[in-house]
């Protein structure tokens, strides 16, 4: 890339491209090449504090939880940019010596693996986000970056170039040193993440234990509870795939949750009549009560507590019209005294699907909802059920 002179003159100089057969003249004033690369370097540093910025603001988090689409465009098309900067330079060759050109093409292939972490976070960060709350929002990148419409300055306005070696070295070093940055909050980022993961994992798990249900197969097999490794331990892609297994852990705990009863049968309604020993309402003497009954009125929908099969739907001696549901595991669950019903047996029901009506059939002193938790046909206290879906649902919060 020779620059010549324009008449012998110093106000301007003349690039001359040449690729291939084609040849490309381009005028500047005096100190363009170094303005040139002044500009080019201070977008790309532009560039790198507008991605760290966004990647972690607090609005991503909000993004990421609608699917990150528009906030990795964004960063796709910062990156996009800052290629085409990067590529402008090595074609006009304005950087004189091999040193400092294969500093940015090192710089180069790191942004590239930026770019690639970025998208591996999203992926990691949305569903644990959605369920955990915006914790990791607070590693926001702490600079602020230039406003995203701010206009390069032009040639003319830059005074006082320093010798083009020398100011393209320390364009390098501004650049490596943005991009320490970001991979800096990247790592904190990704830390943040997995104690994200090994809290979710480690309540989820309690929810099981409390309720003494099964946990299913997928999370067996993991070895234990989640402990984080020092970050020093493990290189970015191994973080990243062991996060990823837990969450693969997580997902099989979240999804056999939907067959463990732990949600309410009569939502706002008061138990009026506990678990075990108490008098019996028609002869006055102790007896077992193996549930609990909800006070609700005549009609009030009665509403499935986990998903499962219905197993019996009809009349059923003391207990009047019942459902009874078996939600794999061992686990049962059964609604007493309903006034009406609206399953059959055989059907699949989902939770909170209405399987009847609050009445006061079968051995009943009046409208009421009897219900029951058992295990391997063992009645258990529904109460250990219900805690656990509370506890659980104060921990999303």
């Amino acid at each position: 890339m020779p620059i010549e002179r324009n008449g012998g003159s110093r106000t301007a100089d003349r690039i001359v491209l040449e690729v291939g057969r084609r040849r490309t003249i381009v005028t500047l004033p005096r100190h363009g090449a170094l303005a040139l690369c002044a500009v080019i370097a201070g977008l790309f540093v532009w560039s790198l504090g507008a991605g760290g910025y966004v990647l972690f603001h607090d609005t991503v988090v909000a993004e990421l939880r609608r699917g990150a689409r528009a906030s990795e465009k964004g960063y796709e098309a910062q990156i996009a940019a800052l290629r085409d900067e990067l590529e402008r330079v090595r074609t006009r060759r304005m950087v004189e010596g091999a040193g400092v050109d294969e500093r940015l093409t090192e710089l180069g292939r790191r942004q590239e693996t930026l770019e690639k972490r970025q998208l591996q976070l999203a992926a990691l960060a949305q569903p644990v986000l959605a369920n955990a709350g915006d914790g990791a929002a607070a590693l926001a990148y702490s600079e602020k970056p230039l406003p995203l419409d701010a206009p390069p300055r032009a040639f003319d306005d830059i005074e006082g170039a320093a010798p083009l070696r020398a100011r393209a070295s320390n364009a390098s070093e501004k650049l490596g040193a943005g991009l320490d940055a970001i991979e800096a909050t990247q790592a904190r980022a990704l830390e943040a993440l997995a104690a994200k993961t090994a809290d979710r994992r480690r309540r989820l798990e309690q929810v099981y234990d409390a309720v003494r249900a099964p946990k299913p197969d997928e999370a067996h097999g993991r070895g234990g509870p989640f402990e984080p490794l020092p970050a020093r331990a493990l290189t970015f892609d191994a973080r990243v795939e062991e996060i990823a297994t837990e969450r693969e852990a997580i997902d099989a705990l979240d999804r056999g949750l939907t067959r463990v009863p732990i949600r309410t049968p009569a939502p706002g309604a008061p138990i009026t009549s506990g678990f075990g020993a108490r008098s019996d309402p028609f002869l006055g003497r102790p007896a077992f009560h193996a549930g609990v009954d909800f006070e609700e009125s005549y009609g009030e929908p009665v509403r499935a507590t986990a998903a499962g099969r219905v197993t019996a739907a009809g009349p059923s001696g003391g207990y009047g019209n019942m459902v009874e549901i078996d939600h794999g595991g061992g686990l049962t669950t059964r609604f007493g005294h309903m006034s009406s019903i609206a399953v059959v047996p055989g059907q699949q029901v989902t939770i909170g699907a209405t399987l009847g009506r609050v009445g006061s059939t079968g051995r009943s002193t009046g409208p009421h909802l009897h219900y029951e938790t058992r295990i391997g046909g063992e009645a258990v206290n529904p109460i250990r059920f219900l805690n656990a879906g509370r506890m659980l649902a104060a921990s999303a919060d």
